[in-house]
Formats: C-alpha cells, sequence, structure tokens
C-alpha cells in the first residue's frame, strides 16, 4: 500500500517538482552570467534540494494519511478520513454531501418500498372479505329472492372496486411528479361534476347537497386529475358517516375567497368523530370509532388525500364534533380566470 500511495504522490507532484528545479536551473545560470567570475554551483543547489525535500516531506504526510484511509475504505474497511490540505477539505465536504443524498434517496425507496408492501397486505385483506361474502351470498341464492341476492352482490362489488380503485391510486402516487400538469381550475364546476356523479348515493342516504358560493367562477391552480381524486375521497367519506345518522342531512360546500387564497369547507351533518381520532384520521388504515360500526370503511381514503394536498401544496384540515358533524376545509393558490386557456 504504501510503495503505491508513494507512486501516487509522486505522479501528482512530479509537475511541481520539474517546474521547481527547471527554476532553480535558471535563477543559478541568471547569476552565473551576470558574475562569470562565481562558479558556485553545489551550494545553491543543496540549499534548493533541501528545501523542496522538506516540503515534500511534510506534503507526503498530509498525503499519506488520507490516501491511506481512501485506500482502506475502497477495501472495505470502515476508516474515517482525516483531511488536511484545503482541496482535501473540499472533496471530503463533496463527499458527505453525495453520501448524504444517496443515503437520503435510499432512505426514501426504503420507506416507500415498506409503505408499498404494507398496502399491499392491507388491500388483499380488505379484498378477501367481499369475494368471501360473495360467495356466502351465491350459496344461499337459492332460497333468497334475485333482488336482494342482487343487491348484496353489487353491495360487496362497490367494496371491491373503492380498494381497487385506491390501491391503483396509491400506485400512480409513486410517480406523482411525472404525471402532474398545474393549470387554472374551475374548482365550482369540478365540485358539481362530482357531486352529479354521487347524486343517486345522496338521494339513498336522504344527503342534500349544498354549495355556498356569491360567484360564478372559482378558478384554482392545480392538477385537475389529482385534484378531483382529492375531493372525491372527502365527499365519500362525509356521505358514508352521514349515512349512519338517519333523517335528512345537508352536506354543505362552502367556498370562500381570501386575497390571494380559495378556500373550501366541506361540512357534513353526519356522526362527527372523537376529539382523540381526529389527530390520526390522516394515518394509514385508521378506521378509528367510526369505522368500527361500518363495514366497508378501510381507513384509506383521508390518507390519500392527505397524501395528495401535500403534494399539490394545498393544506387540508380537520374539525368534528361528536353527533354534529364534521368539517374538512382546503386551500388552493387563487388563478386568474384567463389563465384557464392555457
Amino acid at each position: 500500500m504504501l510503495k503505491q500511495i508513494l507512486i501516487k504522490f509522486l505522479k501528482d507532484r512530479f509537475l511541481l517538482i520539474t517546474f521547481y528545479l527547471i527554476n532553480m536551473i535558471c535563477i543559478m545560470a541568471f547569476f552565473h552570467l551576470n558574475e562569470p567570475a562565481n562558479d558556485e554551483i553545489f551550494y545553491p543547489l543543496s540549499i534548493g534540494l533541501f528545501l523542496l525535500t522538506v516540503y515534500l516531506v511534510i506534503d507526503w504526510l498530509n498525503y499519506y494519511q488520507t490516501n491511506k484511509a481512501i485506500e482502506l475504505m475502497l477495501r472495505g474497511q470502515f476508516v474515517e478520513i482525516q483531511p488536511h490540505t484545503e482541496e482535501q477539505k473540499a472533496f471530503y465536504q463533496l463527499l458527505k454531501k453525495n453520501i448524504s443524498e444517496h443515503t437520503r434517496k435510499y432512505n426514501t425507496m426504503k420507506e416507500q418500498k415498506n409503505e408499498s408492501l404494507y398496502f399491499l397486505s392491507h388491500w388483499m385483506h380488505f379484498l378477501k372479505t367481499p369475494v368471501s361474502v360473495i360467495e356466502l351470498i351465491i350459496s344461499k341464492g337459492k332460497t333468497e329472492e334475485a333482488t336482494v341476492l342482487f343487491e348484496k352482490i353489487q353491495r360487496e362489488n362497490k367494496r371491491i372496486h373503492i380498494s381497487i380503485e385506491q390501491a391503483l391510486t396509491m400506485v400512480r402516487m409513486e410517480s406523482f411528479e411525472t404525471d402532474l400538469d398545474i393549470n387554472a381550475v374551475d374548482l365550482l364546476a369540478m365540485l358539481r361534476k362530482i357531486i352529479n356523479e354521487r347524486k343517486r348515493e345522496c338521494i339513498y342516504h336522504s344527503i342534500f347537497p349544498v354549495i355556498e358560493f356569491n360567484e360564478e367562477e372559482a378558478f384554482v391552480v392545480t392538477d385537475v386529475k389529482w385534484n378531483s381524486i382529492l375531493l372525491d375521497q372527502i365527499i365519500s367519506n362525509a356521505i358514508k358517516y352521514s349515512s349512519l345518522k338517519s333523517g335528512k342531512k345537508q352536506l354543505a360546500f362552502k367556498i370562500e375567497r381570501f386575497e390571494e387564497y380559495i378556500i373550501l369547507s366541506i361540512i357534513d351533518e353526519g356522526v362527527g368523530m372523537p376529539s382523540y381520532d381526529i389527530d390520526r384520521v390522516f394515518q394509514p388504515f385508521f378506521t378509528g370509532e367510526n369505522g368500527r360500526r361500518t363495514p366497508n370503511s378501510t381507513g384509506i381514503g383521508l390518507y390519500i388525500s392527505k397524501k395528495i394536498a401535500d403534494k399539490l401544496g394545498q393544506p387540508i384540515t380537520i374539525q368534528s364534533e361528536v353527533s354534529r358533524g364534521t368539517t374538512v376545509t382546503i386551500r388552493w393558490q387563487a388563478a386568474e380566470n384567463h389563465l384557464s386557456q392555457v
């Protein structure tokens, strides 16, 4: 190892040594030409070589320690590098930065992999239950009326469909940035479209959607597809937990404009949540007290909403009171109307 490092050192310092020796020769030649009688060569040459040797020895000591550590690290041994020169310190800082970046990316990828496996195992569990229920319904179908039988199958099929859609959403979120298209979007039109798609559910559960806004348009800066998924998940939750209460319920969509922001509050009159559940509603697969009363609750809807909102830079908060209802608030950056044509 010593020999290898010494050869590298001499190669690195070859240009310096060469120029130093040429410089000494030029100086001695200059003085000799000025004073031909002065033929002393050995003394100035020895002083010059002595000073060069001292410099190279000091430089070698610094060079050897650092490069020895590098050689040991290349051989798989853990050694802490101690930089001495400014050049070594600069490369050491660069190395630390690269290692830190690599470690961060590795930990992110590891976290994503663990998260994917975690979700996959839970979704398999959720999908297994409806399939088992459908088998049981079919086995008992001979004694039940066809209408009742198909209604039960349709209900379980819907559970499978929701779980699959959520799983696909999570898979797509791994490449979120490549699938992002930020534009000016009319929030009012988007809300009306989503509400219309869930019109049957609202009628069936006696839920009456109401949009409260005193303008004709509400353009926000966001991604159409991801923002639709975000709102759909929240509205789905509002309908689900409003259906647990009997009688007529209102589902209000209150849009307000504050300077450069547009804020949407989705207010339901459902069963609400206890305060000790609110801090955990954005955690994956957390169903809480209400989820235990709802057989098709997956505990993933609000988690997906929070992930999308964070990636889009749209703050989301939730407030709730037992037996009174829940309010989910989302804030967007407002956009000028003409930007919708971009």
